[in-house]
């Protein structure tokens, strides 16, 4: 399973990131491609539509555990250390896939198809106002913030019939 096959919750990446899941995480994301540590806080960004963005300090310690366990490999390009898969990296993760498999299907079947579009929904909103967050002029900001508000008045009226 690739950090591709990942549902985009974000409440499926703050489960996900239990003990040791991290690490499982970050290793789906390498098997993608090669990439330095900040491309892999990126791309599970873009992966839990922006609602989960892990920090260097978790980022890298597990990169480091990953290395001294022999699953990834390091090069330098530039001034950048870039991170590889290797092949123990990769039956490490084929050795997890019943289980984070497993576990998707368990919380799909949970939430439900109807409450896992909310989710994305959520999910796709935030990421639109994260992306084009440096971008919004004033004006647009309190406009943004009047349908907010009307969006979650008109949510507690849903939530309270």
């Amino acid at each position: 399973m690739t950090a591709e096959e990942i549902p985009q919750f974000p409440i499926f990446m703050k489960a996900l990131v239990g003990k040791g899941d991290f690490k499982i995480l970050v290793l789906s994301v390498i098997e993608q491609r090669p990439m330095h540590g900040y491309e892999i806080t990126k791309v599970i960004q873009e992966q839990s539509n922006g609602c989960y963005r892990p920090s260097a300090g978790s980022v890298y310690p597990a990169l480091q555990t990953l290395l001294r366990k022999g699953m990834v490999k390091v090069s330098s390009e530039e001034r950048r250390k870039v991170y590889q898969i290797t092949p123990a990296g990769k039956r490490s993760l084929q050795d997890k896939h019943a289980e984070i498999h497993s576990f998707i299907e368990s919380f799909k079947k949970s939430m439900g198809p109807e409450r896992a579009a909310l989710m994305d929904e959520m999910g796709k909103t935030w990421k639109l106002l994260a992306v084009a967050g440096k971008n919004i002029t004033p004006e647009q900001a309190k406009e943004l913030a009047k349908v907010m508000s009307d969006a979650r008045e008109r949510i507690l009226r849903i939530l309270s019939e």
